[in-house]
């Protein structure tokens, strides 16, 4: 029983692993270009790899959603006597939760729309387009926006794609959520860079399966 769940929650940790390899701690400079969701944003980290950052968050988002989901939805476990009532009360749990709200609707937003809620700034304490070699086409269009300097590449085709130069030297990246969630669980945050956030997610789902196994599994 929930052995499905136990898959998911170590897929999500194994995400939530990648993303702090990509995490640094921020730094900042007068000058900041900034691309991603509007709205306030909330606390920053440093990454080196603005879109690697963007592609592991999107994988934790759904693998810690999903725990819950393999939590609630176990066919097993949904023919016991009392898991009803006990599943209800997790899913109101949640619905009224800011934290655990926002990762269900991200994860959707993700899957149905491509929308990403995070806020890439690029800080160039020094920049020269002179110093970018390797162009990958005749054609390419250097563009710059919050995850650094990229190619655009065989632009007004089906074949369009951005294509990330190396990251130069004197430049460095911050990633925030905008409009994060401001409490879980009754608590206000402390912190609400991606990170943090996204490990009290990580938590809650592992309790929610440790809490079903030791109600359920006999």
């Amino acid at each position: 029983m929930f052995s499905g769940a136990v898959i998911k929650l170590r897929d999500a940790r194994t995400a939530m692993g990648r993303l702090s390899a990509l995490v640094t701690p921020p730094v900042v400079s007068n000058v900041r270009i900034i691309s991603g969701a509007p709205g306030l944003q909330g606390d920053p980290v440093g990454t080196g790899n603005p879109v690697a950052f963007a592609e592991v968050f999107s994988s934790c988002v759904a693998q810690i959603r999903s725990v819950g989901d393999a939590v609630l939805k176990d066919n097993e476990a949904n023919k016991l006597p009392g898991f009803d009532s006990w599943r209800e009360l997790k899913k109101t749990e949640c619905k009224n939760d800011d934290l655990l709200r926002f990762i269900n609707d991200r994860r959707n937003d993700d899957l149905h729309a491509g929308y990403s809620p995070l806020t890439f700034t690029m800080h160039p304490f020094s920049f020269s387009s002179s110093s970018i070699r390797a162009v990958p086409s005749p054609t390419a269009a250097l563009l710059i926006d919050g995850t650094g300097p990229y190619w655009l590449v065989d632009q007004g085709t089906p074949r369009e794609r951005q294509v990330p130069c190396e990251t130069l030297e004197g430049i460095v990246f911050t990633v925030a959520i905008a409009n994060p969630p401001a409490t879980h669980q009754g608590s206000v945050f402390a912190a609400t860079d991606p990170l943090t956030l996204l490990c009290l997610g990580e938590e809650y789902q592992a309790n929610l399966l440790f809490e079903a196994r030791s109600r359920f599994v006999p």
